[in-house]
């Protein structure tokens, strides 16, 4: 990390700040890929305009001076805040940190950072550099047999949860990646880069650090795959995926294979939350994959609370999707999610200035969910409660 990362780490007020901060450092088709969604973006509108429709209710009078209490556990691992790190593909294409830089300020933090199966360093990479607990999502790259490799490399590296992503039987219509030619299975290496050149040339900074990075740009983790005795290319462990996702009936072997949790990740309806409890799953994470796969479909805020109240206290719910301050993770958690996840706000602060962006929208997040707790009447995460809040009649109708 250098000096003007920690100058533009600075200039973060907000998750805003460091949004429009991430827009001005990295080419256009870099920014389009953090930002967009699929279709028409609805839903990726929806996904942060639906907390607005949520209202507090506070109780006055009902706290002291002290600070409140933000520690709780997830699946049974303590976090210092009920906020964890959702994964993203494709980080080191925003800062050549990437992954690495997620993990550290996790740990710093005190919570959990998910690991992509589209990530631009090994599992093993990332393990070492963290100092904090780690999540591993996973795609059936290669098929199951790819599958099954990524999951052995995961749990020999320490990371403590699976979570397996339902959403993605195919990429979503993201129109923003075809207009600069990036048609789906997405692909940054140095080919698709000196395609972008036009656009890329107008932003020095991330070029020099690309090229300091010697264009690390491609998904490690997809070409160290062996099925059938033979290492496929990234291209071919990605159609394997695409004809081989991941399914309801994989829960078993995988948790065969797998010794502590595994969550379900796309979860949106009641039926399929209770379809995740039969299967197994230890955990489910409500989200629409930030709005980048099918268009039109519910808020994932709004969809938390029907979710919820089909499961009970089965299994623990988290929230993904449209978090951008504190109060945001404040209001799931009183809808009934043991805890927030977010994925673009840290995006952002690592494209806008690296490891120590990432840390500083953390800490900007952090702070909001203490000063919401004093200010709604609460001293500890358990109480956060519905009765806290105020939804629109329509939700879970």
């Amino acid at each position: 990390m250098g000096i003007g990362e920690e100058r533009a780490a600075a200039r973060i007020r907000t998750v805003a700040d460091a949004r429009r901060l991430a827009r001005r450092r990295v080419p256009g088709p870099v920014w389009d890929y953090i930002e967009g969604g699929a279709g028409a973006e609805t839903t990726l509108r929806a996904n942060v305009a639906a907390y607005e429709e949520v209202q507090f209710l506070p109780r006055v009078g009902a706290v002291t001076g002290a600070p409140p209490e933000l520690a709780t556990t997830v699946l049974g691992t303590e976090v210092s805040m009920p906020l964890l790190l959702s994964p993203v593909g494709f980080t080191r294409m925003m800062d050549p940190a990437g992954d690495v830089a997620a993990a550290g300020a996790a740990g710093a933090a005190g919570t959990i950072a998910t690991l992509s199966s589209m990530s631009g360093h090994t599992i093993a990479e990332v393990a070492s550099a963290a100092t904090g607990p780690l999540w591993f999502q996973l795609y059936f790259l290669g098929g199951r047999a790819g599958a099954e490799q990524l999951v052995e490399r995961a749990r020999k590296a320490g990371y403590r949860a699976l979570v397996v992503t339902l959403d993605t039987p195919l990429p979503g219509n993201r129109e923003r990646d075809s207009r600069h030619g990036l048609s789906p299975p997405l692909r940054l290496d140095r080919r698709t880069v000196t395609k972008m050149a036009p656009r890329v040339v107008l932003h020095p900074r991330w070029v020099l650090d690309a090229a300091r990075d010697h264009f690390s740009l491609d998904l490690i983790n997809t070409t160290t795959l062996v099925v059938d005795g033979r290492t496929l290319s990234s291209l071919e462990a990605l159609w394997h995926w695409l004809a081989y996702p991941a399914r309801w009936e994989d829960f078993s072997w995988l948790k065969e294979q797998w010794d502590g949790p595994v969550l379900a990740k796309g979860v949106l309806t009641a039926d399929d939350a209770r379809r995740a409890v039969d299967v197994g799953a230890d955990g489910i994470i409500v989200s629409n994959h930030g709005g980048r796969q099918l268009d039109s479909v519910d808020p994932t805020v709004a969809a938390l609370v029907p979710v919820v109240d089909a499961v009970g206290d089965q299994v623990e719910v988290l929230l993904d999707g449209g978090v951008r301050r504190g109060a945001d993770v404040v209001k799931a958690v009183a809808l009934g999610a043991r805890a927030a996840m977010v994925g673009r706000a840290w995006a952002y602060g690592l494209a806008a200035a690296g490891r120590p962006g990432v840390d500083r929208v953390l800490r900007i997040l952090r702070d909001d969910i203490d000063r919401t707790m004093r200010l709604v009447g609460a001293t500890r995460v358990s109480e956060l409660r519905r009765d806290l809040v105020r939804i629109p009649s329509t939700w879970g109708a």
